[in-house]
């Protein structure tokens, strides 16, 4: 990994030192909780005006619900994401200190590991580290997109049942037209209910996703660059 082989260079020790000095620990946690909460109040706003319910139970198929389901549960795992890259940030902090801490930490396990390789090449190593902290994020990715597909499902199913009412329609009289009407209604409200949500639902796990990956990136380049205790001694 191209970050990994740079820490050596002066230049990676800086950006580090920037790092360090930046970013203190829970921010990701905190900006998670913002933006969170003003999609709680989002959420607030669309139930009292009735917008929430009407997306949720108006399409008969109930994937605008299903969807909605999959944003609530998405967003918790990204809190949770988000909340455990800021407890390791904390543990990273304490042990640069040197200071003691509660818990498993990534940190304490990457540095024993590094020196048991005794100065061997440790980009494997840097490797495992990374795919510690990012494959923890790829769910959170998946969701987004996810979230998109079904909202593409469901204008799929609007049109097939708006074309199988057009179809089926045998007698264009006003009973007949009403009832071509109303079919091609639920139609649409299908169409349309399935991707409003997807793509409002993915956009906002994206944004929350920026942030988690932002704070599990600074987290990487804090640890691989935190020396070893015992040289710093």
């Amino acid at each position: 990994m191209k970050a990994f082989r740079l820490t050596a260079s002066a230049g990676a020790h800086r950006q580090a030192e920037a790092l360090r000095s930046n970013d203190p620990p829970g921010a990701g946690w905190h900006r998670w909780l913002l933006i969170f909460g003003g999609i709680a109040y989002g959420l607030y706003v669309s139930h009292e005006l009735g917008w929430l319910e009407l997306l949720a139970y108006g399409d008969p198929t109930w994937l605008t619900f299903g969807i909605i389901v999959l944003f609530v549960l998405a967003s918790l795992y990204c809190g949770t994401l988000a909340f455990q890259l800021a407890r390791q940030h904390e543990i990273w902090t304490a042990v640069r200190n040197g200071q003691g801490h509660d818990g498993p930490s990534w940190t304490t396990d990457f540095l024993a590991e590094r020196q048991a390789l005794n100065g061997a090449d440790a980009t494997a190593l840097g490797d495992l580290l990374h795919e510690r902290i990012k494959g923890r994020t790829e769910l959170g990715w998946f969701s987004a997109g996810l979230q998109i597909k079904l909202g593409l499902l469901g204008t799929v199913i609007g049109f097939v049942i708006m074309l199988a009412s057009i179809g089926s329609a045998n007698d264009l009289q006003s009973q007949g037209l009403d009832a071509l009407i109303r079919s091609m209604g639920i139609g649409m409200k299908v169409s349309l209910y399935t991707t409003i949500v997807g793509l409002i639902g993915s956009m906002m796990i994206g944004i929350q996703m920026l942030v988690i990956d932002r704070a599990a990136d600074r987290l990487f380049a804090l640890i691989i660059t935190l020396p070893d205790p015992s040289a710093a001694d």
